[in-house]
């Protein structure tokens, strides 16, 4: 048995050399052999070299370098999809740290549950210190547990949406069966981080498609993977830029919230969300309430804007 990793990177050499160290590193059964797609997109630090120097001095995981020229994770996952051939694909991001028995208890999960064809293990968010007391991504902001990485769905192995918190795994720790990639096809690559620039959606709209054809998805908490929890992503301003971002690849993933009445090409309920998080911003004392307002007012203005966005292009393409 073959297991691919694919890793997309950009930009952060850093990080990435933990990420390959931690799959060098891992326990793998003696039938199963390991080979990392290493993407570049594009960067302009030293991801090229380092890779190169992996590659020469790896032994048991073979590493295959991929470039992609153009800007953007969507466009560098779909190089790696032409290549595939192994039995197990999985998707990681160039930050994680594998455990050491990870692959073995994917491997593991695979020969187990051979009615599903997709699956998702745990990522478990690694904190450098206490977390802001504005923050409460354990109760109210449960939402932003994936800008951390954090996907702890708990011990027991059990189907997505069975009481998961998620209704689907992350795209930095999701494996699948060869077969089922390929019917699926491509990540669209109007989604997803472009560059430096905040992107997202890519991995849910991906999985989406997996289900709508019929396929299930299993959480495999023994497959575990970490995340560092970046001090940058701890400051308001880049999670409220990151919430209007949501909002906007919420939208187009889905094209638009077609069945809703509209005023200005945007859903008339949108309004009243903005007035009633704008209020609760406004008026609330408690400081992790207000945020949590302020966070939900950003991503319905991104809502807003991308359908605004949307009806601009639809009316440009009828009148052209």
């Amino acid at each position: 048995m073959r297991v691919e990793v694919i890793i997309c990177t950009y930009n952060r050499v850093g990080s990435l050399q933990g990420t390959i160290q931690s799959i060098l590193d891992t326990e793998t059964p003696e039938n199963v052999s390991v080979e990392l797609f290493i993407i570049n997109n594009n960067s302009s630090d030293a991801t090229e070299q380092l890779i190169k120097e992996f590659t020469e001095k790896a032994s048991g995981a073979k590493i295959k370098y991929l470039f992609e020229g153009k800007q953007g994770k969507s466009y560098a996952l779909n190089t790696a999809l032409k290549h595939i051939t192994g039995d197990i694909i999985a998707f990681t991001d160039d930050d994680i740290i594998v455990d050491k028995n990870c692959i073995k208890e994917m491997v593991k999960a695979i020969a187990k549950y051979p009615q599903y064809n997709c699956f998702g293990g745990r990522v478990l968010a690694k904190y450098n210190g206490e977390l802001p007391e504005w923050l409460d991504i354990e109760g109210s902001m449960k939402f932003l547990r994936s800008v951390f990485s954090n996907k702890d769905e708990g011990d027991e192995e059990r189907e997505y949406g069975n009481s998961t918190i998620s209704g689907l795994p992350g795209g930095c720790h999701m494996f699948f069966r060869r077969e089922v990639i390929e019917k699926n096809g491509l990540f669209r690559t109007d989604l997803g981080p472009l560059g430096s620039e905040l992107g997202f959606s890519e991995d849910v709209e991906y999985c989406q498609r997996l289900l709508n054809s019929g396929n299930k998805f299993m959480y495999i908490p023994a497959a575990i993977m970490y995340h560092p929890a970046h001090q940058e992503r701890l400051n308001k301003g880049y999670l409220l830029k990151r919430q209007y971002k949501c909002g906007r690849a919420e939208v187009r993933k889905a094209g638009g919230y077609e069945n809703a009445k509209k005023a200005f090409g945007v859903p008339r309920y949108l309004f009243g969300k903005i007035l009633q998080h704008a209020v609760g911003w406004g008026f609330s004392l408690q400081v992790k309430t207000k945020f949590y307002h302020k966070l939900k007012l950003y991503y319905t203005f991104g809502e807003a804007i991308e359908h605004i966005c949307l009806d601009f292009n639809n009316s440009k393409k009828s009148f052209d």
